[in-house]
């Protein structure tokens, strides 16, 4: 039984409580959307962008700094991300696997992997290595709907 999608509503109401700092934006009830904005620090503060309509899957970005691309490194120019090359989002769970389901609460699901990519991301930046284990996104392919 799959249990029912949290409406946007809920979504923001849970984002509010649970992280204040996450500013929500374009709240677009009938299209059941929202846009978020708010700094995660790690060794460094991150603007970060989330974007979500219903029962879709969530987009997150690192609006700042811009993240740094190692060319020629064996796990890609920047890993566990989709559009690497120019807007990338974070691979932030295997779509495969049904890790994210529209009945969580982003605040307490998207918010914390954008926090564990991050502290991953700053670890490949001095070893080369990610930690976070996982796939590495495929590229996606004009057309492809799955």
């Amino acid at each position: 039984m799959t249990e029912r999608a949290l409406s946007i509503d809920e979504q923001v109401l849970a984002m509010k409580r649970d992280w204040p700092g996450f500013r929500a934006s374009h709240i677009a009830r009938r299209k059941q959307s929202a846009r978020w904005i708010g700094t995660a620090s790690h060794l460094q503060p991150y603007k970060i962008e989330i974007r979500y309509t219903v029962a879709m899957a969530p987009e997150v970005r690192v609006l700042s700094p811009a993240l740094i691309r190692l060319p020629g490194n064996e796990e890609g120019s920047l890993p566990h991300v989709y559009d690497a090359s120019s807007d990338p989002t974070l691979c932030l769970y295997d779509p495969a696997t049904d890790e994210w389901q529209p009945s969580m609460p982003l605040s307490q699901k998207i918010v914390p992997w954008t926090l564990d990519w991050l502290a991953c991301y700053e670890f490949w930046l001095m070893t080369e290595k990610w930690p976070g284990g996982g796939r590495h996104p495929q590229p996606r392919i004009a057309g492809d709907v799955t």
